[in-house]
């Protein structure tokens, strides 16, 4: 593990120790241009349709994802591809020594490594995925040439605050004046957005017809999130084909997206109520019947996702996660009155049993259950 020793359930939001540390390194983000994307939902998926896009209109791209799945590595992309964790580790060490008075968090340390990589890839513009709301995450000490705000719900209130309108004006804070603000947002949402770029002299363009091709990435926003993705390619000056757009869109792929497991089980990262409610929504238009194997995070609005899950599924099996943030034996304690509900001691466990039922199953509830299920079942065999 390249950061081993490192807390990552540590957050600390503000911009210092991060301007800090790039400082010290001369300033590696310097050397390419970027595009930060914020949101709720769908970063992840908008991320990776920007970043082919780009490289089918010739460019070297650098992008990070956040949180991993799998894979440590999988957060550090150079034309589509991993960094080998050898690369990473090697750098890490490199650059730890000139960096360890500032105390950087998990999340800070992953913003400063790709950078620097980035920077010596020689890459010609870096997509940076915001880790947790805007203004005050580590990756907002860019500066970048186009920002971009996918869907905005409610999540991580304990920082960005009880209302829309709040976690709207955190996410708002990527814009910078005089350049480009692209996002799919609508209603209350949008008009935060529409105030702030006012202030400061963004330009808003607001995306509400999703693409017309396939994409890769299943779900019922991935279209959009392709519109928002090219939209944001055409704010660059570029104008991707006909042929671009259908090979990018078509061939992404991000591991836990309502990704298909031989032909009855689907894993999905759904960790808010909005991302479970298109989940759902997704999966009834595929004719999904089935069982659910759900683990969540104890700030989540685990009873809301719990009711949406009973729209599809006959049973839900619930369980701890691998974690210090995990719910636990209380917390699912108090869903036992939605019916279905089975608890088991580890998702382990609640998958086995699902697999007996001989039905359909979805694995969903957070990134940390996705992971431990898709690590069994494809890493391990």
């Amino acid at each position: 593990m390249v950061l081993k020793g490192i807390d990552q359930n540590r957050w600390s939001l503000e911009l210092k120790r991060v301007s800090s540390a790039l400082a010290r390194l001369g300033h590696p983000e310097k050397k390419y241009f970027h595009i930060l994307v914020a949101g709720t939902n769908g970063k992840g998926s908008t991320c990776i349709y920007l970043e082919r896009l780009l490289m089918g209109c010739g460019y070297s791209v650098g992008t990070t994802i956040s949180p991993h799945l799998n894979r440590f590595t999988e957060r550090f992309r150079f034309n589509g591809q991993e960094f080998a964790e050898q690369t990473l580790s090697e750098l890490f060490h490199q650059i730890k020594p000139a960096l360890d008075s500032l105390n950087l968090t998990y999340y800070e340390w992953c913003v400063v490594l790709a950078s620097e990589m980035f920077a010596r890839q020689n890459i010609d513009i870096a997509i940076f995925e915001i880790g947790l709301g805007g203004r005050l995450d580590a990756a907002n000490v860019m500066d970048p040439v186009v920002s971009v705000i996918t869907d905005i719900s409610f999540d991580h209130t304990q920082y960005l605050g009880n209302t829309l309108a709040q976690i709207a004006g955190e996410k708002a804070a990527i814009a910078r004046p005089g350049r480009p603000l692209v996002t799919t947002v609508r209603g209350e949402t949008l008009d935060v957005l529409k105030a702030h770029a006012s202030s400061i002299g963004a330009h808003l363009k607001v995306v509400s017809n999703p693409v017309l091709f396939a994409t890769g990435i299943s779900g019922s926003q991935q279209a959009l999130n392709a519109a928002l993705a090219l939209e944001t390619v055409r704010m660059l000056g570029m104008n991707p084909g006909r042929d671009n757009q259908v090979y990018a869109f078509n061939t992404a792929f991000l591991p836990g997206r309502l990704e298909k497991v031989g032909s009855r089980i689907v894993l999905d990262v759904a960790h808010n109520p909005a991302s479970m409610i298109h989940t759902m929504e997704y999966l009834k238009q595929q004719g999904f019947k089935g069982v659910a194997v759900a683990g969540f995070l104890k700030d989540k609005d685990y009873q809301s996702m719990l009711k949406t899950l009973k729209e599809i599924c006959f049973h839900i099996y619930i369980a701890p996660l691998r974690t210090q943030r995990s719910w636990g034996r209380n917390e699912m304690e108090t869903c036992r009155e939605i019916n279905g509900i089975r608890l088991f001691s580890n998702i382990r466990e609640a998958f086995d049993q699902a697999l007996k039922d001989h039905e359909n199953v979805v694995v969903t509830g957070s990134f940390y259950t996705v992971a431990e299920v898709r690590d069994t079942i494809i890493w391990h065999g």
